[in-house]
């Protein structure tokens, strides 16, 4: 019953604005020089799996949202192309910036690889998921 309140409620969201918030808290995270406390990691290269888990995220909102607006229940190939060049172009533009005197954050090209794993990773469940959300 709460699934499909939850489902509901997200579809009648307006068009692109899950995808606008997602990228607004993203750019946050990414771009100010220090958004969050500092924390201890649970783990070695835990920013890793961070940066994974944000890009897949990224990834499926943008999927969501345009199967969404095109009112589709499969994502064309085409289209999962198109947010995979998209998504981890996003996370090459975030390192670079990252690495610019006006941020201080610093460009890691380790990081850029977690961003592009996990926009792969979404490309490749990115069908499945809009199905079973969308249905």
């Amino acid at each position: 019953k709460l699934y499909k309140k939850m489902k509901q409620f997200l579809l009648k969201l307006p068009p692109y604005l899950p995808s606008v918030i997602v990228l607004m808290l993203l750019f946050y995270l990414t771009l100010v020089p220090q958004p969050l406390p500092p924390i201890e990691e649970p783990f070695l290269n835990f920013d890793k799996l961070v940066h994974v888990v944000m890009m897949a995220g990224v990834y499926l909102t943008l999927a969501f949202d345009y199967t969404r607006r095109e009112r589709q229940h499969r994502l064309p190939l085409s289209v999962i192309f198109v947010l995979l060049v998209i998504v981890v172009l996003l996370g090459g533009f975030i390192e670079l910036a990252q690495g610019t005197e006006f941020i201080h954050r610093g460009c890691d090209l380790w990081d850029f690889i977690a961003d592009a794993v996990g926009a792969i990773l979404a490309s490749v469940v990115a069908r499945r998921v809009m199905r079973f959300i969308i249905s």
